[in-house]
């Protein structure tokens, strides 16, 4: 879920329920060849860059308790985001920064909420990924063409969103089947991706966040 930011009100706080928001999506990692292929049908659509840098202190206190924190460079912005699962809620804290390093968490707004989540630092940099999105906006969805890269891999993924409901299943497959794909489950999360290329998997099964959209 996207959750605009107002730049007007400096930083903003969301305290939403997990239980009465459902995100659907479907998402499948593709070949290069097949992304290639699948684009063509869409020759109006144009990609924008972003990057999410990843960070946590020495001890990975926020992503072992089923947390992110990230900040995102896109378009000459710079988004910082925590998230953490407590109990049934998704907390979500977003603030726009002049930066990307670890100064950031200096901010007295930052420290204030850091501090309410008991997180410590010095936070450190995790993980950085990269990607290339181009959307396309359908009846009912929205369908994503990612090129992600992280450490020396770069994958390609196709994101297929609802925003309304609709036979969105039949639908995806008869995209993929244009290059002979059927979809069968998600891909992983892209931060879940970007942590195993540096060989973190221990922290993977304390994921349940999808950091992005990715």
């Amino acid at each position: 879920m996207c959750i605009p930011f107002d730049e007007a009100s400096q930083y903003l706080w969301y305290d939403i329920a997990m239980k009465t928001h459902i995100e659907k999506e479907y998402k499948i990692l593709v070949t290069k060849e097949q992304f290639d292929q699948l684009i063509t049908n869409y020759p109006e659509i144009d990609f924008i860059t972003q990057t999410n840098y990843y960070y946590d202190n020495k001890n990975y206190e926020i992503m072992k308790q089923k947390g992110a924190m990230r900040i995102r460079e896109s378009a000459g912005t710079n988004l910082f985001t925590l998230k953490e699962i407590k109990g049934d809620d998704l907390i979500e804290y977003e603030q726009m920064v002049d930066t990307v390093d670890a100064s950031v968490f200096e901010d007295k707004q930052i420290q204030k909420v850091l501090n309410k989540y008991h997180l410590e630092g010095p936070f450190e940099l995790v993980a950085t990924l990269t990607t290339k999105r181009a959307m396309y906006v359908g009846d009912g969805y929205e369908l994503c063409f990612d090129i992600s890269t992280y450490g020396d891999v770069t994958d390609y993924e196709i994101e297929y969103e609802y925003t309304q409901a609709h036979d969105g299943l039949t639908n995806f497959n008869e995209i993929l089947a244009k290059v002979g794909l059927t979809y069968t489950s998600n891909a992983p999360a892209k931060i879940v991706r970007a942590l195993s290329n540096k060989g973190l998997d221990f922290l993977i099964q304390n994921l349940t966040l999808e950091v992005k959209k990715a």
